[in-house]
This record gives C-alpha cells, structure tokens and sequence, in this order.
C-alpha cells in the first residue's frame, strides 16, 4: 500500500515527521492530565496540537495535513472512541485519582497516517506507584507491545503474531479485547486489507497474510483485566466517523446538509462530529448518512465487565528486513516505578524474544594482523 509514484524513504520522511508531532501532541495531552480536568478540555487540547503541528510543517508544499485521528480519552473499562460531542454530559466527566485513561490521536502529512495511544493513571508517581490489577494490565500491554514490535517482520504471518502477543499476557492473567485489529496503513488508509487480532475467544479472525517489506501498520494492543475479554458497542456516545466512497440519495433533508459539509471538511481520515458547525443538526443527519454506508461509525467499545480495567499501547511502524522502524516515538508516561506488578515474563520463548533487538545491526568484522595492509 505505498505509493509508487514516491521514493519509500520520502514516504517514511512523511510518516515519521507525522509519528513526531502526533508524539508531541499526546504528550500535550498526558502532561495536562490531572484530577478534575474533563474529557472535552483534553480532546481539545489533543486536537489542536496535532493541527498546529501539521500546520508548521512542509509550509512551502501544497498538500493535506492534519488530524489522522481525532483526540479519544477512554477511562477505566471503556476500551476505545471515546469522544463525547460538548452538547453530552459525559464530556464534562472529569478525572479523578486512580483512573486508567486510554489517550489516542493520530497526525497525518500528505496523507501518511501515523497513530499513537498510550495508557496513564492519575495520581501516579515513583512515590505513589500503580499497584494490583491495574500494573498488571498496563505491564502487559507494554510487553505485549515489545513482543508484536519484534515480530513485525517479512515473511511473518498475521496469526502467528496473534499468538505470540496471546502468549505474552498469560503470565499477567490478562486477555486481549476482542474486537481490536492491528491495520494496514497507507496513504489516506488507516484500515487496509492486511490485519492482525487476537483476544476474545479468537473466533473471529482476519484471513491469513504474510507482512512484506515496506508495509505500515497501526499495531493496536488493548488488554483487560475481565475473565472473557469481551467488549460490547455503545452507540449513545459514538461520535467520530469516516467518510466513504459509497453513493446514496439522502431522503432528509437535514441528512443532506450534513453529509453536504461532511465532503467539504472530511477528508480521507476519521472525524468528530464536533468539527461540524451545528452540533445537534449533525448527530441527526448522520444517522442516515450511517445507515446507507456514507459514513462508518468508529463505535465506543466497552468492557462487558463493569470492574475491568483496560490498558492500551498503539504505535506505528513500517515492515523492514532488519527490524521493525518505529514512526511514532516510544510511550513516555509508563516506567517501572510507576507501575509496580509483582507479575513477571517466565515463558521461556517470550523472554528469549524480548531479550532480542528490534532493529538488527551487523557489526564490521575486525582486520586480523594478517589482513593489515603492506606497509
């Protein structure tokens, strides 16, 4: 899914200048977060970010910019798309001590879409860690996060990643989410043909793929501390969409108006409902526009367990006969003394996996003092 027409290194450029200011806006985001902030005021904050940090960029060349994915701020059981319009009273919630929230955004440069997601709590410090539960969760989403980074490789195939990042979480007694999906990416593309599960009961699995060189994916891993890993949608508070190529003749008129300003603003990317210009007009109109394929809902996720708590890493990389290239920066709030669980990696596969490198870097061979040259 590269454009042929480009050099992949200048693609990569795109990609990765997109990883560092959706990276720079997350951490916006993180470093606001506190007890009492409210879950408009840090999907604002993420949102604006991302577009003055793609306005700064590539000035003096004519092409798209922006939001790859709006700001989602998704606490404790809920698992992802979390992004209540201002007009719903859940996004004035604010946060309080001890919460788990899920921060997701992602910037794009010319249509390469970088996405990133880390998981924070609030309250927590070196001195005051992250204990029981909740560290496990969050250790095993950033281990399983190591693992599927290693095995991003040519020549892998989908369903074996699955297993080895299922694998990851058994000594953590957690599961993956059912329902989440590691996407292909490319140029105006954040859901592409080649995809990678794993969670729930793995009954509903992607078709088989091989990863090739050159490829991007959004590799998306959400663990829950519930016994099932089950997730149910919930439709009251979805809000961010995507535009599709589908064609239908709108019968209401507010539907028409709606979908109307939706070509006009909407590009190839997912958006909020809040970016149109009446609220209320928009969360009727498209309805329709949904219900015939115009647009696809990206719907909330929740738990199906009310006492889970859910822990997400999201990061983007390319496909590299050496190794994995990372083109959003490494998660920044999570460390070992923040997080404390008394769960550890014992299996042996796993551990020998994550004591390897991402990237391979072959090492000059040393000159004996045969090969040294004639003086």
């Amino acid at each position: 899914m590269t454009d042929a027409s480009e050099n992949f290194d200048v693609i990569l450029t795109k990609y990765k200048t997109a990883g560092d200011i959706a990276a720079q806006s997350i951490r916006t985001v993180v470093e606001a977060v506190q007890p009492g902030k409210t879950v408009l005021e840090l999907m604002t904050l993420g949102d604006e970010a991302v577009e003055q940090g793609t306005a700064a960029v590539f000035k003096d060349k004519k092409m798209s910019k922006g939001l790859a994915f709006p700001t989602t701020i998704s606490i404790n059981q809920v698992v992802c798309n979390y992004a209540p319009l201002p007009s719903d009273d859940a996004s004035k919630t604010a946060l309080k001590e001890g919460d788990a929230v899920k921060i997701q955004l992602g910037a794009h440069i010319d249509g390469y879409p970088s996405v990133l997601a880390e998981t924070v709590v609030i309250g927590a410090s070196a001195e005051a860690p992250v204990t029981g539960r909740t560290a496990d969760v969050i250790k095993a989403a950033h281990t399983a996060a190591d693992v599927a980074i290693r095995l991003m490789r040519p020549g892998m195939l989908n369903h074996d990643i699955a297993k080895q990042i299922e694998l990851s979480l058994k000594d953590f007694d957690v599961r993956g989410v059912d329902g989440i999906q590691t996407n292909q990416f490319g140029k105006d593309e954040i859901s592409g043909k080649k995809k990678v599960a794993f969670g729930g009961d793995g009954s509903s699995r992607p078709d088989a793929c091989k990863l090739e060189e050159n490829e991007v994916y959004g590799v998306d891993i959400v663990v829950t501390t519930s016994p099932e890993g089950k997730s149910k949608s919930d439709d009251a508070f979805t809000s961010i969409f995507r535009k599709t190529n589908a064609t239908y003749l709108l019968k209401m008129a507010t539907s028409r108006k709606v979908f109307s300003e939706i070509q006009k603003k909407a590009g190839a990317f997912p958006f909020n409902l809040r970016a149109l210009e009446d609220e209320k007009r928009a969360r009727m109109g498209v309805q329709e526009c949904s219900n015939h394929g115009l647009v696809t809902p990206f719907q909330v996720l929740v738990d199906t367990t009310a006492s889970a708590v859910t822990a997400q890493v999201f990061f983007t990389v390319a496909v590299s006969a050496k190794g994995a290239i990372r083109l959003t920066p490494a998660p920044t709030w999570y460390s070992a003394d923040k997080v404390k669980s008394e769960k550890e990696v014992t299996n042996e596969e796993i551990k020998a996996l994550l004591a390897t490198s991402v990237r391979q870097t072959k090492k000059k061979a040393k000159k004996t003092s045969s090969e040294a040259p004639a003086a």
